[in-house]
C-alpha cells in the first residue's frame, strides 16, 4: 500500500440499460425474487470472466451457494486459464451450506494457483469463523469499518481485530473505499498491506483496462 504499485482490479457489474435494475444490488433483489439469484450471479460470473484485464490480477465476486451449484461448470470455466491472475470474492451475505466444503470445492483449483478472497468482513457476524474455516488469501475489510475508523472507537476496534485475525490464518488484508490519506495512514499503522478505494482510482470501463 505504501507504493500505490497496482497489485489487480476489481470487476463490478452494472446492470442493463434499465434505471430500475441498472444498480446491482436492485438487480440481485429482483433476481431474488424471481428464485434466480443464482443463475443470475453464475451468469454474471462468466462475464466478468470473459471481460477480465488479461495482464492483471481480477478479483471477481460469486456467491458461496452458487460455487456448491455450479461448481462442475467452474471447474470447466476455469480449465485453461491462468489462475495465478484470478481471485474469487466471497462474502456471507448468503451462506453456502458449509465452509469447510466450500474450502474443498477450492482447493484443487486453489493448487493450481487460485486465490480467494473473504468479502466485505466486518459487514456480518460470523465472517472470522468463515476465514478460520475457508483460509482465505485475503481478507477483505468492509468499507463502513474504514470510513468510519477516525471518530468510531468500535470499528478502529474491529478494523484492529481483523487485521490479527488475517495474520493469525496467513491472509493479506485489502481495505476497501479508502478515500482519504489520513485513513491509508491509519491503515498502515495497522499492517493492512492492500487497499482500494476513490484515493487510488475511480471505476472505469472494462475496455480501458
Amino acid at each position: 500500500m505504501s507504493d500505490r504499485s497496482l497489485v489487480g482490479y476489481e470487476l463490478l457489474v452494472r446492470g442493463p440499460h434499465v434505471a430500475a435494475l441498472r444498480d446491482p444490488e436492485r438487480l440481485f433483489a429482483h433476481a431474488q425474487e424471481l428464485d434466480i439469484l443464482l443463475e443470475t450471479d453464475y451468469l454474471v460470473f462468466v462475464q466478468a470472466l470473459a471481460h477480465r484485464p488479461r495482464r492483471e490480477c481480477s478479483f471477481i465476486n460469486i456467491l458461496g451457494p452458487t460455487v456448491e451449484r455450479f461448481a462442475p461448470r467452474l471447474y470447466e470455466e476455469l480449465e485453461d486459464m491462468d489462475l495465478a491472475r484470478l481471485v474469487l470474492e466471497i462474502n456471507e451475505h448468503i451462506q453456502p451450506s458449509g465452509w469447510d466444503a466450500l474450502y474443498e470445492i477450492f482447493r484443487p483449483l486453489r493448487d493450481l494457483g487460485l486465490r480467494v478472497a473473504l468479502d466485505d468482513v466486518g459487514a456480518g457476524f460470523s465472517n472470522l469463523e468463515a476465514a478460520a474455516l475457508l483460509r482465505p488469501d485475503f481478507l477483505k475489510i468492509d468499507r463502513e469499518h474504514v470510513g468510519q475508523m477516525a471518530g468510531n472507537p468500535d470499528s478502529f476496534r474491529r478494523v484492529e481485530g481483523i487485521c490479527q485475525a488475517a495474520q493469525a490464518i496467513g491472509a493479506a488484508v485489502v481495505a476497501e473505499g479508502v478515500e482519504t490519506e489520513d485513513q491509508a495512514a491509519s491503515l498502515a499503522d495497522l499492517g493492512v498491506q492492500l487497499a482500494q478505494g476513490y484515493l487510488y482510482g475511480k471505476p472505469r470501463v472494462w475496455s480501458y483496462l
